[in-house]
């Protein structure tokens, strides 16, 4: 896919959508090929406070990219019908889509996507990186994960594939202002802040959680899985490069196929993250002796235990030949060293985990990570996995 041009729409403080029903109050932050803003909507009795994604135009114009409106129309719609599924408490919800029409460079017309969905708080990828470690308690990560696969396990039902599994993308719910009146008091004492420019800074909603909450407290965080700018259907998944590097599974390597077994790698390997506070793979560009994805399929076999990479695998691979000899070797890594993954964690020295939950933690991470997708767990399956089952207790 073409990298997209960053060309953003930005509406005004106090300036209107959608012919004036929607009060944009403040931006809450700001991606590669979106803005999300905190809007008032206007026609709702009681007016209801909303996020505002809006899409650049390269993004609007991209055909992947749109399909974001039909993953969240999809979602919204399986909502509308199975209320008392559980996954659907950690997914957004569609309220309203619409276009804007602003004029371009020359006098052309640039048209922008604007989503309105549920409005949320901060990442958990900011709360981990606001501890000291890097790193967050156990009880955390249990629930965290836990929540996550639910909502992986409702959306794979819908056949509909994240691919952008990370931490960014987990975010908590807008629990501490859910009372309209705690938001209107909080945006009065807090008021939106432009740079020198006059340009809006991100200013996302707080929320009452720290690295150092309490297991007793924590049982009220609340996590929902967002953005599906870089989703996939199931049935026909149409990019090309799926994941962050340090998340990409080998089959996206490979070119082997990919299915809803991608989230699940990422799965494994964010919650090696949340525990220690550091990636689980790291892959080093060797320069004139290896790759990054050479040294990236290494570590992996070395992770996994797996020094033998399935025969199934190579044999829908697309790249076999590019990283594996005759024998199923690696070309450029003729030798391996294993790793356990007990051993991985152990390494870190956290103290709070005691052997009990590395050896957990380690055979929930395995199961993630069986090098032929079809082997691995599923969200429904994972769910039953002691260490998922541990959550909020």
């Amino acid at each position: 896919m073409t990298p997209l041009v960053d060309t953003h729409f930005m509406p005004d403080i106090q300036s209107s959508l959608k012919s004036s029903r929607y009060i944009v109050l403040r931006k809450l932050g700001e991606g590669v090929t979106s803005s999300t803003w905190l809007v008032r909507d206007t026609l709702s009795s009681p007016q209801m406070y909303a996020a505002a994604k809006i899409l650049t135009y390269e993004a609007t114009a991209d055909q992947l990219c749109v399909r974001e409106l039909e993953f969240l129309q999809t979602i919204t719609r399986g909502a509308e019908t199975n209320d008392s599924e559980e996954g659907f408490e950690h997914l957004p919800f569609l309220y309203d889509h619409f276009t804007i029409d602003v004029g371009g460079p020359g006098n052309t017309a640039q048209t922008h996507l604007c989503l309105i969905q549920t409005l949320f708080s901060t990442s958990v990828s900011a709360l981990r990186r606001s501890a000291p470690t890097q790193s967050l308690p156990i009880y955390m990560v249990r629930s965290f994960i836990y929540m996550t696969l639910q909502a992986l396990q409702t959306l794979h039902s819908l056949h509909i594939i994240h691919t952008d599994l990370k931490l960014d993308n987990i975010l908590f719910s807008n629990a501490q202002f859910s009372y309209d009146a705690d938001l209107e008091r909080y945006l009065l004492e807090h008021p939106a802040e432009v740079d020198s420019e006059g340009v809006p800074k991100s200013q996302p909603l707080p929320n009452e959680w720290t690295h150092e909450t309490s297991a007793l407290q924590a049982e009220r965080m609340t996590v929902a899985l967002v953005d599906y700018g870089h989703a996939e259907w199931a049935e026909k998944p149409m990019a090309k490069n799926f994941c962050p590097m340090a998340l990409r599974p080998p089959e996206v390597i490979l070119a082997a196929g990919v299915s809803t077994a991608v989230d699940i790698w990422a799965i494994g390997c964010l919650t090696f993250e949340l525990l220690v506070g550091r990636w689980l793979f790291s892959p080093e560009d060797g320069g004139d002796d290896w790759t990054q994805e050479d040294d990236h399929l290494a570590k992996m076999m070395e992770l996994t235990g797996q020094f033998d990479f399935p025969q199934s695998v190579l044999e829908r691979s697309q790249l076999k030949d590019k990283y594996f000899d005759e024998t199923g070797n690696l070309l450029r890594v003729p030798e391996l060293i294993p790793v356990k993954l007990e051993d991985a964690i152990s390494n870190y020295k956290i103290q709070a985990l005691d052997d009990n939950d590395i050896r957990e933690a380690a055979d929930f991470i395995r199961s993630c990570l069986h090098l032929d997708w079809t082997q691995r767990k599923t969200a429904e399956e994972l769910l039953k996995h002691p260490f998922a089952l541990q959550a909020f207790s």
